[in-house]
C-alpha cells in the first residue's frame, strides 16, 4: 500500500510534482499501446519455444536498439510444451438420458501428461479441497478422475486483495496434479482460477517433478466445475476425457538485455522487468504484453512536455531484462 499511498514525508513536492508530469504525458503517449499491440495482434500468442516468442525477440531487441539502448541476446533454453487435443464429456450420470452424452468445456494446464489417443473414462471424485481429500479413505481417489473444485474468492478480489483471492486458488493448479497422482488418480481437473467464469477455461502452469508419476491435468470452467459437483452428489458420474499434448525438447531461445546509461547518475541503476512469453490460448495483453509496453514506454521517456526534447534520457542508468 506504500507505493500507492506513500506516508508522509516519503517524497518531496518537487518528486510528486515531477511524478506526476510524467504520468500524465504517459497516458498521453501512444508508445506503450502501439508496442503492445504489435505484441498481442502481430505477433500473438507467444509460449514458450514456439516461433512466435523468437520473433517477439527479435522485433523487441529492434525496438530497444530504436531507442538508444545497449543492446544483447542472452542465451538461454526453455521448454517446448505443445498443446493437443483436448476434450471432455460425461459418459453417464444420473438422470441422464439413455445414450447421450454431455460437453465439459476444458483445456490442459501447461506440461500436462497425455491420456491415450482416444481418450480414457473413469468415474469423477470431486472435493473441494486438499484436507477434504485427505478426509476421504485412502483409496477414494484411486483409477478416478479427481476435480478440485476450489472456488476463487470474488469478495476478497473485489476488496482490493486479488493477488491473496489468486494465490489461495492457484495453489490447487500448481500442486492438485502431483497431490492427485499421489492419490492414485488416472487424472485431475482443477477448477478453472479467477473471477470471469463465461464458461471459458483457464489454463496456467503446473508444478511436478520427473521423478513423480505423471497424469493428465486439465482446467475445467466454474460452471462445468459446478455441474460435476451437482451431479456426483446425485450419484456415479462417468467421464471421458482426452488430453494429446507433447512435451518436446527444449528450444534455444534469449533473453533481451537493454541498457541506457544514465546520463547524470550512471551509478544509480533502476532495473525494469517484464516476459516476452505467453500461454497460447490469448495473446498475452495482460500477462505480460502490458508489462513490455510499458517498460519500453517508461525508459524511452518520449516526453518532451517536460524537457522540451523528443525523448527523455534517464538521468540514473535503466537495465531492461
Amino acid at each position: 500500500m506504500h507505493l500507492v499511498y506513500p506516508p508522509a514525508g516519503a517524497w518531496t513536492p518537487e518528486q510528486i510534482a515531477t511524478m506526476t508530469r510524467l504520468r500524465d504525458a504517459a497516458m498521453e503517449d501512444p508508445y506503450a499501446l502501439a508496442e503492445l499491440r504489435h505484441l498481442t495482434d502481430n505477433i500473438g500468442p507467444r509460449i514458450s519455444g514456439s516461433p512466435q516468442a523468437q520473433q517477439a525477440v527479435e522485433y523487441v531487441a529492434a525496438e530497444m536498439r530504436k531507442l538508444g539502448a545497449e543492446v544483447s541476446l542472452e542465451k538461454t533454453v526453455v521448454p517446448h510444451w505443445v498443446r493437443g487435443v483436448e476434450t471432455g464429456e460425461l459418459m453417464a450420470w444420473p438422470g441422464g438420458a439413455p445414450g447421450t452424452t454431455q460437453k465439459i468445456v476444458l483445456t490442459a494446464l501447461g506440461g500436462s501428461a497425455a491420456t491415450p489417443p482416444d481418450g480414457l473414462q473413469a468415474e469423477v471424485l470431486v472435493v473441494n479441497s486438499f484436507d477434504e481429500l485427505k478426509q476421504l479413505p485412502a483409496d477414494a481417489a484411486k483409477g478416478k478422475i479427481l476435480l478440485f473444485n476450489e472456488h476463487f474468492d470474488k469478495r476478497l478480489a473485489a476488496q482490493g486483495n486479488g493477488g491473496a483471492a489468486y494465490g489461495k486458488a492457484v495453489i490447487y493448479r500448481g500442486a492438485g496434479p502431483t497431490v492427485a497422482a499421489s492419490a492414485g488418480a488416472v487424472a485431475v481437473l482443477v477448477r478453472s482460477v479467477g473471477g470471469a467464469d463465461y464458461r471459458l477455461p483457464h489454463t496456467g502452469t503446473t508444478i511436478t517433478s520427473p521423478e513423480e508419476r505423471q497424469i493428465p491435468a486439465a482446467a475445467v470452467t466454474a460452471e462445468d466445475a459446478d455441474l460435476l459437483a451437482n451431479l456426483t452428489q446425485q450419484g456415479p458420474v462417468r467421464m471421458r476425457l482426452t488430453l494429446t499434448p507433447q512435451t518436446l525438447p527444449p528450444v534455444k531461445s534469449y533473453n533481451v538485455i537493454a541498457d541506457w546509461k544514465g546520463s547524470e547518475h550512471p551509478e544509480q541503476v533502476v532495473v525494469v522487468s517484464g516476459h516476452l512469453d505467453s500461454w497460447d490460448l490469448g495473446t498475452g495483453a495482460i500477462d505480460d504484453g502490458a508489462g513490455i509496453g510499458q517498460g519500453g514506454g517508461m525508459t524511452c521517456g518520449h516526453d518532451d512536455t517536460i524537457t522540451g526534447h523528443a525523448t527523455l534520457a534517464p538521468l540514473s542508468t535503466v537495465l531492461l531484462r
